[in-house]
């Protein structure tokens, strides 16, 4: 179908209703629960809306937030440590990792003097 055949509001209103109906939290999801195909929904530019990109951004909010509680609530062990690395500051987080490694070295600088010589021919 031509793209001119779509009104963009309408679109726009669909994606938003989609993005609630079914938790789509990827712009690239929408498309495939409206009445247009791929190339109509980008040359609209509704990839673009700031109501579109704002209703995926909340979605993605609102279930990460459920999830890392869902996780502090757990009694399993290995979700209470995911999600004390997801609300750490750095330097626990590297601790619970054990990636911090600590570099200590001597300031200042040497040097070495090399003595050229010619190879004997």
């Amino acid at each position: 179908m031509d793209v001119m055949a779509y009104d963009p509001k309408e679109l726009e209103k669909k994606a938003l209703a989609a993005i609630e109906k079914h938790k789509l939290m990827f712009i690239e999801h929408i498309v495939a629960f409206l009445p247009c195909d791929k190339t109509t929904f980008y040359a609209h530019k509704l990839n673009e809306s700031n109501s579109i990109k704002k209703a995926v951004e909340e979605m993605r909010v609102s279930k990460k937030t459920k999830m890392l509680s869902n996780w502090i609530d757990s009694e399993t062990p290995s979700l209470q440590i995911a999600a004390m690395k997801m609300i750490s500051e750095e330097h626990e987080a590297h601790r619970l990792n054990g990636s911090r490694q600590e570099i200590k070295h001597e300031g200042g600088i040497k040097s070495t003097l090399i003595e050229w010589k010619p190879a004997k021919k």
